[in-house]
Formats: C-alpha cells, sequence, structure tokens
C-alpha cells in the first residue's frame, strides 16, 4: 500500500476516537492505539484491530450484520459516506459507538475504507445531539422526549426546576409523570408539535409547581422533541397573572379544558342539572393523514359551527384535546335534552364541504353522564361521561352511550392497565405464545407468529385486543412491543445455540410504529444485540390508512427490505383494502384473514371471492398464508386452489415457549411421524 506515515499519522493517531482502515477484501491496514487499547481492555477479537486481520470477516462471526451492509454500501460506491450506531459487549456493561463509514484513497487505484468511532456515554444523545457537555452547561432546563412522548435526556437544570431525578422519569410517558398538565398549553402545543412537525413557543402556568413557564418545544429528527424551558415569574406573582390563562381554544372559540371545568361548577354551586356530552371524532386521524392538519383544523372549524347553532343560552361547550370535544347541557326537560342529543347525533351524518369543495363524512362517539345522577364532582363527571364514550366506540357509525355504574368497573380496569403498561411488564405476567405455521403439502414447519399475551397479577388474562389498543392510545405501544422484542429474540438466540436454525418468526407491528425512526433502530439493534439474522424476521403489518399515505412508513420498510428483514400483511382483506400498496410497498407475504376461511363450505360468494384472492396474490408473486384454519374442509379447499401453507388451530394452537420447544425443536422427528399419520388417515377417509 501506498500510504505515506506522515499521512496515516496525522488522520489516525492524532484523533481522539477509535479509526481503523480496511482494504477492498476488508483486510485491517491500519488501526490507531485508541482502538487497540480498548479491544486490548475488553478483550475482543484481534481482527477487529490487528492489521492483517479481516475485520468483515470477524463482524460475520459475531454477526453484526448492520454494520456489514454499512461497509458494504461504501466499498461498493453506493454511497460515500454512512453513519451507524453500533454495539459492543463486555462483562460491566454495553458500550454504544456511533461509527462514521467513508472511502478513503489506499493508492491511486484503490480505495478503501475508513471507520471512525465515538464512544458514547448516552445512547439517546446519539441520536439527537453531539454532546452532553453543551446541554448540561445550558441555562435553560432541556429535556428530549421520543415519539412516544417519553423522556429520553434530561439536564441537571431539567432536574432542578421539576424536582424529580432523572433516572426516575427517562423511559416514562410525560403525561403519565405529570398527569395535571393534561389538558393544558403544555398538553396541546406539545402534541401539536409531535404531529405537524412545527416549532412552537408558548407560555403557561404549571399549578403543581406554583410556577410560570417559557416554553420553546422543536421536532427533531428521530420524530421525537426538543423542550427548552425556564421559570419566568416569581411565585410571589402567580396570583396576581393568573388572568393571563387562556381561556378559549385557538381553533374553535371554545373553552379550554380549565375553563370549561370553572364554569361546570358553576352550576354545581347553583343545583342546576345537566349533561355532559364528550364527544370523539372516530375517523379524525384518517383525515389528517389523507388530507393534512390544515384539512383536519377547517373539520374541526366546521363541526363547532354547526354545534353553536344548536346550543342554548346557558349551554357550554369546550375543546379538551385535537378530536376531544364536550359539551355542557342545561336539562330543559326530558323530551328536550333527548331533541337535542339526537341533533347533536345529525350533526355527523351530513358530510362537511371543505374550501376545496371534498366533501369529507366524520362519524363521532358520544358518551353521556350527568349531574346530579351521575356524581356531584365535575372531574368524575368528565371521565364517567369519557368511559361512556368507549362504550359508544363498540357501535358502528356515530353513536350515543349512557354511563351506568357498569362503567365504573370497567373504568378502574382501564386505569389499572394503564398505569401496567408503564411499568415493568414482565414482572407483571406480559409473555408470549408461538403459532406455528404449517405446510400442508409437506408437514414441514414454515414459521411461526408470534403472538403477544397477558396475565395480570391482579386483572387475570388479558385480551391482547384490549391492551394493545389502549396502549396506542396512551404512547405506551413503543415500551410494549420493545419488552416483546427482548424476550423474543433473547428465546431464538438461547434455542439457536442448542439446536438446528431457527424457523421464520413473524411479529406484528402496529401502524403507529411504522412511522417512528427510534423504533426501527431500535429494532435492529435488538437484532444485532441477541445476533439475529435479518432473514429471520417477518414484520406484519396490517392494513390501512397510514400504510398507504406515509412516505415515513414506506422509508423504515425499505430500510428492513434491503436488511433482508421481510414484510407480511396480515388480516388480508378485511382493512382499508387499497391495492396499490402491494405494488408501491415491498410486501413479501399475504395473510389471507380467518373471516374468509372460517366461509369456507358455507358460503359460495366468500369462496369465490377468496379464490380471486389466491390467484391476485400468486399473479403479483407473493407468498401466501391462511390464518384462522380449523377444519380439514378448510385446509382441503385452500390446498385444491393453490394455499397450502397454513396456520391455525386444525394444525395447532398457540404454544408457550416451553411447549413449542419441546413439540417442534425437541420433538421435530415425532411431530414427522404424527403428520405422516394425519396424511394417511386424511387420504383414507
Amino acid at each position: 500500500m501506498e500510504i505515506k506515515e506522515k499521512q496515516v499519522h496525522e488522520l489516525i493517531e492524532t484523533r481522539d476516537d477509535f479509526v481503523v482502515l480496511l482494504n477492498t477484501e476488508g483486510v485491517i491496514v491500519h488501526s490507531n492505539q485508541n482502538w487497540m487499547n480498548y479491544c486490548r481492555k475488553h478483550q475482543l477479537p484481534s481482527a477487529l484491530w490487528k492489521v492483517g486481520g479481516n475485520y468483515l470477516n470477524c463482524l460475520k462471526a459475531m454477526r453484526k450484520f448492520n454494520e456489514l451492509q454499512c461497509i458494504d454500501e461504501v466499498l461498493n460506491g453506493r454511497t460515500k459516506q454512512e453513519v451507524h450506531l453500533s454495539l459492543f459487549y463486555n462483562k460491566e456493561a454495553t458500550d454504544y459507538m456511533s461509527v462514521k463509514y467513508r472511502q478513503f484513497p489506499l493508492n491511486t487505484d484503490t480505495k478503501g475504507i475508513i471507520l471512525y468511532k465515538y464512544l458514547l456515554t448516552n445512547l439517546p444523545l446519539a441520536n439527537s445531539l453531539n454532546t452532553e457537555t453543551v446541554l448540561e452547561s445550558m441555562t435553560d432546563a432541556f429535556y428530549l422526549l421520543d415519539n412516544q412522548m417519553r423522556f429520553y435526556f434530561l439536564n441537571s437544570e431539567s432536574e432542578k426546576i421539576l424536582q424529580r431525578k432523572k433516572e426516575d422519569l427517562i423511559g416514562r410517558n410525560i403525561w403519565a409523570c405529570f398527569p395535571k398538565t393534561i389538558g393544558t398549553e403544555f398538553y396541546s402545543n406539545y402534541n401539536r408539535a409531535m404531529q405537524e412537525r412545527v416549532p412552537l413557543q408558548f407560555e403557561e402556568y404549571y399549578a403543581p409547581l406554583n410556577s410560570w413557564f417559557s416554553v420553546k418545544v422543536y421536532p427533531v429528527a428521530d420524530s421525537g422533541l426538543a423542550v427548552y424551558y425556564q421559570k419566568i415569574r416569581k411565585e410571589d406573582e402567580v396570583k396576581a397573572t393568573l388572568s393571563e390563562i387562556p381561556t378559549n381554544d385557538f381553533l374553535t372559540g371554545w373553552n379550554t379544558r380549565k375553563t370549561f371545568i370553572e364554569k361546570a361548577e358553576q352550576f354545581l354551586q347553583e343545583e342546576i342539572p345537566f349533561s355532559l356530552l364528550y364527544m370523539n371524532l372516530d375517523n379524525f386521524k384518517y383525515i389528517n393523514t389523507l388530507y393534512n392538519h390544515q384539512t383536519g383544523d377547517e373539520v374541526i372549524k366546521n363541526i363547532a359551527k354547526n354545534v353553536d347553532k344548536l346550543l342554548h343560552s346557558q349551554d357550554v361547550a369546550g375543546r379538551l384535546d385535537g378530536d376531544e370535544l364536550i359539551l355542557l347541557h342545561v336539562h330543559q326537560g326530558e323530551e328536550q335534552s333527548e331533541n337535542f342529543r339526537e341533533k347533536i347525533r345529525e350533526i355527523f351524518t351530513t358530510p362537511i364541504v371543505l374550501k376545496n369543495s371534498d366533501p369529507v363524512t366524520v362519524t363521532a362517539s358520544i358518551g353521556v353522564s350527568s349531574y346530579p345522577h351521575d356524581s356531584y364532582s365535575v372531574e368524575e363527571l368528565i371521565t364517567f361521561a369519557e368511559a361512556a364514550m368507549r362504550t359508544a366506540k363498540k357501535q358502528t357509525g356515530s353513536s350515543f352511550s349512557f354511563f351506568d355504574s357498569g362503567m365504573g368497573t370497567a373504568l378502574t380496569r382501564r386505569l389499572v392497565i394503564e398505569k401496567s403498561l408503564t411499568e415493568n411488564l414482565q414482572e407483571l405476567g406480559f409473555h408470549f405464545a408461538l403459532q406455528p405455521q404449517i405446510n400442508c403439502e409437506t408437514g414441514d414447519l414454515t414459521g411461526i407468529e408470534v403472538l403477544a399475551r397477558w396475565n395480570h397479577p391482579t386483572l387475570g388474562p388479558i385480551s391482547p385486543v384490549e391492551f394493545i389498543n389502549i396502549a396506542e392510545e396512551t404512547g405506551t405501544i413503543s415500551h410494549l412491543t420493545n419488552c416483546l422484542l427482548e424476550e423474543v429474540f433473547s428465546f431464538i438466540n438461547k434455542k439457536e445455540q442448542r439446536f438446528e436454525k431457527f424457523p421464520k418468526t413473524a411479529i406484528n407491528v402496529t401502524s403507529s410504529l411504522l412511522t417512528s425512526r427510534k423504533f426501527f433502530e431500535e429494532l435492529f439493534l435488538k437484532m444485532e444485540k441477541y445476533q439475529i439474522a435479518p432473514e429471520q424476521i417477518e414484520l406484519e403489518l396490517t392494513e390501512s390508512v397510514e400504510l398507504t399515505s406515509s412516505e415515513i412508513t414506506l422509508a423504515n420498510l425499505m430500510v428492513c427490505r434491503s436488511k433482508g428483514i421481510s414484510i407480511a400483511m396480515d388480516d388480508f382483506g378485511t382493512g382499508f383494502s387499497m391495492l396499490s400498496y402491494l405494488v408501491n410497498y415491498p410486501i413479501d407475504k399475504i395473510k389471507l384473514d380467518k373471516s374468509f376461511i372460517g366461509k369456507i363450505g358455507h358460503d359460495a360468494k366468500s369462496e369465490a371471492v377468496l379464490k380471486s384472492l389466491i390467484q391476485f396474490v400468486k399473479g403479483i408473486d407473493c407468498e401466501l398464508l391462511a390464518e384462522g384454519v380449523e377444519t380439514e374442509e378448510e385446509s382441503l379447499f385452500l390446498q385444491e386452489n393453490g394455499c397450502p401453507i397454513h396456520q391455525g388451530y386444525l394444525h395447532d394452537k398457540p404454544l408457550s415457549p416451553e411447549e413449542f420447544e419441546l413439540k417442534y425443536l425437541k420433538g421435530c422427528h415425532y411431530q414427522q411421524r404424527e403428520w405422516n399419520s394425519y396424511q394417511e388417515n386424511t387420504h383414507s377417509v
């Protein structure tokens, strides 16, 4: 190699970080003393630091697939530079390194690659900012929130002002840590900045700390928020300035949560009977996704104007959050109140015509509670109306539901689940099951699906539909999914060390996580940590409007595909059903929904649709799997029509990891004999 010693010294030995220089074959040409010292200290393989060692072969042996891909991209000229977060494990801890990969001229004809490794003392900072020192020296308090509104960094000034230790906050949802901020400017502005990706500046009073704050909120690259804030008034000035708290919602002109509660309290003091109507716009998020947030604002304004026309002189309207509206209706007699509720419902039966002349239909779920029948507390009445609204959501279209005492039990249950979702899930009975996917023509196990399960210590078994929906609504879905991934990847890693290659494993990812770059970064890091090959993992998505309209989702899925992770479409045929995504999105497998499978032998029209779907999927060269197969009739129909790979109770129920290991890993020979016996009996019939 024609590299001058002086150039090597200037570029490599004088740097404080770790540097490694490779040739086109991945062989180490030079590594600086810092890197060699680090590797020796932590007893890393010599091929990672010693001149002449093959760095690429060592990475392959360590199953560091993400780093291998970055090096390949640069060496083959597909990109001139890559930056990657890498993990190095030692007995004391796990070190995080930011690694920059760049082409480097070895001589006039050959380009190698140089790796600059920077040791990070704080992983979250690596994703958003360059140095912790700058943040700690700031006079402003500062913290970072991820895309699920969870703390992942606070500087010392922030600890002082919030009067909370960072270890008590990091990883937890801000609204769970500071519930009194819900309904304030903090809540509305943070959510707006997160959704619209716009910077915001505001002033707000926070009662528990008896202080006013000046706050600046900035969206950051990983879909989270950077928050700078400082106290702006002395405590003895608070009472004199309470009148400055905003009383009206900026969009509708209606009352904010605080002023709505104050006005409702006056009705209680005067003992005037009233009802609260808690309205949630069911499909509002789809409007924001399909159009934009400006269109969503236009829809909210239209609804507010239509409601205003129905309000009596004493009635009060408020906006609690983006799509959460509330009305206080003074009782005018049962018949008049019933008419009022019906007229409110009718507002949502007529499409709203936007400025561009597009009609938009919005449905609403409406919960009703009343004073004095249900409670003598405004906060309780709002909570009860919200509980009734959630019951109304179980119906189709715009609907009402009235609070009853049974909902109080459901509300208590929900609060327990919400709190548990922020805690150590494994200690609270969260676990997973595995359901096999079988090729009926050969009897081979082709893959498995991971199914989340929860046997709560006080609530008992909780349905996945229930706890996943609550996790989505409360912003804890990322925490839930990451806990699941840790358990599953740890299990795969242990079993691969004892048995042959583990079967391809399908894991469900909810639509809200598909737009999170941070979630996918954490996914890739976990795969590297547990040495999981990308080819072993399949991400299952449910078809939805978010899937078809998000460029971020498409980009995240394309990164997965480039790494070798396959993508499956779950519950195909029951969701948004935009077939264009099968062409534009990197979909490898289609899972036919069990609602179609269950109609085999009972509904000729459904059978015809199913046959067409099978042919369609085969025509676009996607793999095909039928889920929910429970009878031999269903299995034979699917095989005859070109879909031999099945998942369902006919072949096996969801199994605990221990049951799966015994039956499919340790007992694979027994399983094959059992299958052969089943085939013989089937054909004899």
